[in-house]
């Protein structure tokens, strides 16, 4: 974290976040450490806002079960949302979510790591 004084802003080199806010984040961060999670999440975002069950999303590499508790974990924290239709229950990214995964993923591009 930087100083910032008073009334200046931020250059985006700031952050300041509350107590609710890191353990906020830190739950996102540690959710995505999953690999499994993390491929789910990035299947998603390709599909730019469309729906996919359960078992259009089941190609993995875990079983259907796994992958539905994998997307509950995602919900859980806001990354997606649901909808049920009878049985089925389909999945899509969270609002906003997929411009922010786009820029960390191009942010890290320019990094070159």
């Amino acid at each position: 974290m930087c100083q910032r004084g008073a009334g200046a802003t931020c250059d985006g080199t700031c952050l300041e976040l509350s107590a609710a806010d890191m353990v906020w984040w830190s739950n996102v961060f540690k959710t995505l450490g999953d690999p499994v999670r993390l491929q789910l999440l990035i299947h998603l975002a390709e599909l730019r806002g469309a729906e996919a069950a359960v078992h259009e999303l089941a190609d993995v590499g875990v079983s259907q079960a796994t992958v539905s508790h994998h997307l509950k974990r995602l919900r859980c924290i806001g990354l997606i949302e649901s909808r049920r239709e009878g049985r089925l229950v389909y999945y899509r990214l969270g609002e906003g979510v997929r411009s922010a995964l786009m820029q960390i993923l191009h942010q890290r591009s320019q990094v070159g790591v």
